[in-house]
C-alpha cells in the first residue's frame, strides 16, 4: 500500500474508497510507491509507475479527459524486477504506465485497474506545446549511508520550490547500484518529491556496481525507472531523451568505464543516437540542455578530456548546447563557455551539482575554466534552473538556504538555417582517452 504520509498528503483515502467501488466487482486497489516519470513530451504524454511485491500481469490503465467518460487504455510494462542479490532484502516488480496522443494544456485523470479493483482516479494536466518557462529542481549525488539526509535535502527544496515542475537527480542515486535497502531508503525520502513531481534520473558509475562493489550491469536502476523510449542502441533506460515545453533534455550514459567490457560499442553507438537526437530537437527549435553524470574531463581534473568527452564535447559544440549539467565530484562548479575544450563566446556552460546526500569528497579540483568552485564539504545542496523566454538562469543553494551562485545563460531559441539543413554526422571512434578514477 501507500505509506500514510503520502496517502495524507494526496487524499485519497476516499477516493479510492468511494471511487473503487463504483461496480459490484469492484474492490478498492493498493499499489506501492506510485511514481511519476518524466515522459517523452509533457504536452502529450504522461508515465507513471508502481510496484507491488508480486508479479502481476493483468494491470491496465484507465486514462479520460477530466469530466469526460471517453476512456482510454494505457500501454502498462510486463513487471520488472531485477535479479535478486540480496535474500534478506528482495526488490519488488515494478511496473510502467505510458499515456500518449494526449491534447496539450488539458485536464486528465487516470486509474490504476486489474481484476481484484481499481484504485481512485488520478488527475494531471498536460503542459503547453509552446511553454518556455518554468522551474526545475536539480539534484547531484544523493548517494548516502542514511538516507535521511537525502530526505532533508528534498524536503528542503520541496519547501522552498513548490512551484518546480519536476526534479532531476544527476546519478549515484545510491551507493551500490545492487543494494535494494539503499534503493527503498532513497525511494522512501524521496517521496516528498515523487507525490507531486515527475522525476527525470540520471544514470550514475555507482549505480554500476554489484554487492561486491565490482563493475556489473545496472538491472535495478533499469528496472526501478521507465524513462522514455528511443535510447541508444543497447541502451535501453540508460540514456534517453525528453522534450519539457521548448527545452529538449538529453540524460547519457558516462559509465563506460563500469560497461564497456559487456558493450565495447556503447560510446560509439550513443554519439551517434546524440547527434541525431540533437539535430532533430535543434531543427525542430528547441532549446537544449544535456545531463551526464560524469563531467567531460578526467576526475580529479588534471587538463585532459576524459572517454566521454571525447565523444561527446565535439556534438555539444556542433550544436551549440548552451548548459550542460554534470556531477560525480561532489562539487559545484560553474565554467566560462566552452568550444573546443577552451573558452569561447559562444560556447556551453557546464555546472556541477555538488551532493545532496551524506558523501563529500576532498579530492576534486578548481578548473582553470571555472567562474565559480565550491565544495560542499559542510553541508548537501541542490540548485534550481528557471526557464525564461530567452535565457536558463542557474542558482546554487545549500540546505541552509545560503545561496551559492547564481548565473543567467542567454538562449536562441530558433535553429539557424546552417543548423537546420545540416544531417547528423555520427562522430568516428575516438582515441582512447583516460578514464576516471572510481569514488
Amino acid at each position: 500500500m501507500f505509506n500514510t504520509p503520502f496517502l495524507l498528503r494526496m487524499g485519497l483515502y476516499a477516493a479510492i474508497s468511494i471511487v473503487g467501488m463504483n461496480t459490484a466487482a469492484a474492490q478498492p486497489l493498493a499499489v506501492d510507491n506510485l511514481t511519476q516519470i518524466i515522459s517523452k513530451d509533457s504536452a502529450v504524454s504522461k508515465t507513471v509507475s508502481w510496484q507491488s511485491s508480486a508479479p502481476h500481469y493483468n494491470y491496465y490503465v484507465e486514462y479520460r479527459q477530466k469530466g469526460t467518460n471517453d476512456i482510454h487504455k494505457a500501454y502498462v510494462t510486463e513487471p520488472k524486477r531485477p535479479p535478486v542479490y540480496d535474500y534478506d532484502n528482495i526488490p519488488p516488480y515494478t511496473y510502467g504506465a505510458y499515456m500518449q496522443h494526449l491534447q496539450p494544456d488539458t485536464a486528465y485523470e487516470y486509474r490504476i485497474c486489474n481484476d481484484e479493483g481499481e484504485t481512485g482516479w488520478f488527475s494531471f494536466t498536460t503542459t503547453k506545446e509552446e511553454l518556455n518557462q518554468y522551474k526545475v529542481l536539480i539534484f547531484g549525488d544523493s548517494q548516502s549511508v542514511d538516507y535521511s539526509v537525502w530526505g532533508q535535502t528534498a524536503q528542503i527544496a520541496w519547501n522552498r520550490n513548490q512551484d518546480a515542475a519536476f526534479f532531476v537527480n544527476m546519478g549515484d542515486l545510491t551507493d551500490n547500484g545492487q543494494a535494494w535497502f539503499q534503493w527503498r531508503d532513497w525511494q522512501y525520502n524521496a517521496d516528498i518529491l515523487t507525490s507531486h513531481l515527475p522525476f527525470a534520473p540520471v544514470l550514475g558509475n555507482h549505480e554500476a556496481y554489484s554487492m561486491e562493489w565490482k563493475f556489473a550491469y545496472p538491472y535495478t536502476y533499469k528496472a526501478l525507472f521507465a524513462v522514455p523510449y528511443g535510447s541508444p542502441q543497447g541502451q535501453s533506460r540508460l540514456a534517453y531523451s525528453f522534450d519539457y515545453g521548448d527545452v529538449h533534455y538529453v540524460s547519457l550514459n558516462t559509465d563506460y568505464e563500469e560497461l564497456h567490457t559487456q558493450d565495447p560499442d556503447m560510446l560509439t553507438n550513443e554519439a551517434a543516437w546524440l547527434d541525431t537526437d540533437l539535430a532533430a530537437a535543434k531543427k525542430a527549435g528547441k532549446r537544449l540542455i544535456v545531463m551526464m553524470h560524469r563531467p567531460p574531463w578526467n576526475s580529479p581534473y588534471n587538463g585532459k578530456l576524459d572517454i566521454n568527452g571525447t565523444y561527446f564535447m565535439p556534438i555539444f559544440d556542433k550544436y551549440e548546447v548552451p548548459l550542460v549539467f554534470t556531477a560525480h565530484e561532489h562539487c559545484y562548479e560553474r565554467t566560462v563557455p566552452i568550444k573546443a575544450d577552451k573558452q569561447a563566446a559562444a560556447g556551453t556552460v557546464y555546472v556541477a551539482t555538488g551532493r545532496s546526500g551524506t558523501e563529500s569528497w576532498d579530492a576534486s579540483r578548481r578548473k582553470p575554466t571555472d567562474v565559480v568552485y565550491y565544495n560542499p564539504m559542510d553541508m548537501p545542496m541542490y540548485l534550481t534552473l528557471q526557464v525564461e523566454p530567452k535565457a536558463f538562469r542557474v542558482t546554487a543553494f545549500k540546505n541552509d538556504g545560503t545561496m551559492i551562485d547564481t548565473t543567467t545563460i542567454a538562449t536562441d531559441t530558433a535553429p539557424s538555417k546552417k543548423q537546420a539543413e545540416q544531417q547528423p554526422q555520427h562522430a568516428k571512434k575516438a582515441k582512447k582517452a583516460g578514464q576516471s578514477v572510481k569514488k
